[in-house]
């Protein structure tokens, strides 16, 4: 189970780049201006064996201050590779739990076919970066950030655009193919039209591109909270594989 998991993270950190990261061990330490916690965060890249407590409290304090230099809250991303002792150390020191997410996945259909008024690009288009943001609400001077991230993906993105019957977008997401697998992130509709099916028809149109480029499962991570969203997902076939969270100190 623990190397599925390894897999699925280390995609998931290729798919989603930080502008910056540090490796310490076991350790992969994320920086992105502070957009997005998963760009932001300390990571484990594999599971190891249990540490001595002394030495995890110099690795935390390292990490806080490396995070203090660039001006950035420390987070510590919790996944089922972390060591269990830092979430014991870290909630000791009064350090939150926050934002619990499940990691979902999907077996494609080999007869898979992209849906009618779903597009998928090869390169991020200036409509795609505006109705994005537009519809999830990110501030105008965050989108620097989010574009910089996107353009440093390196394994092959997809820019995918739903839209409605009048021909105006209704729904974005990113797909990216790595190793026989496609990650979806950044899935959002357009608020005006929830529950018009514009998101689903989105998250089948990246399977089906991901597919007709060799992929075989499909993974994406979504909050334990949004119950509609994980609703539709398993529509398509996605359950739960792991579930993490975040642990950052009370501000």
């Amino acid at each position: 189970m623990s190397s599925a998991i390894t897999i699925l993270e280390h995609l998931s950190f290729n798919a989603w780049p930080a502008l910056q990261t540090l490796v310490q061990d076991d350790w992969l330490l994320r920086f992105a201006q502070g957009y997005t916690k998963r760009a932001n965060s300390v990571n484990a890249l594999a599971r190891t064996a249990p540490a001595p407590e002394a030495g995890l409290q110099r690795r935390i304090a390292a990490a806080e201050a490396l995070y203090a230099r660039q001006g950035i809250r420390c987070i510590f991303r919790m996944s089922p590779l972390m060591d269990p002792e830092v979430g014991r150390l870290l909630e000791a020191r009064g350090w939150a739990a926050f934002e619990e997410s499940l990691t979902m996945t999907a077996d494609l259909d080999p007869g898979c076919d992209m849906p009618a008024g779903v597009e998928v690009a090869a390169a991020r288009a200036d409509e795609w970066s505006r109705g994005y943001m537009a519809f999830n609400g990110v501030a105008p001077e965050r989108q620097a950030i989010h574009d910089r991230m996107l353009d440093s993906i390196v394994p092959e993105a997809g820019f995918a655009l739903a839209r409605d019957a009048a021909g105006a977008p209704a729904a974005f997401g990113l797909g990216v193919v790595e190793r026989g697998y496609v990650g979806l992130f950044d899935i959002v509709s357009d608020p005006g039209q929830r529950r018009a099916g514009h998101g689903q028809r989105l998250v089948a149109g990246l399977m089906a591109w991901g597919h007709a480029r060799g992929a075989t499962r499909a993974y994406l991570s979504v909050l334990a909270t949004n119950q509609q969203a994980i609703a539709l997902y398993a529509k398509l076939g996605f359950r739960e594989a792991y579930r993490y969270h975040y642990r950052a100190a009370l501000v």
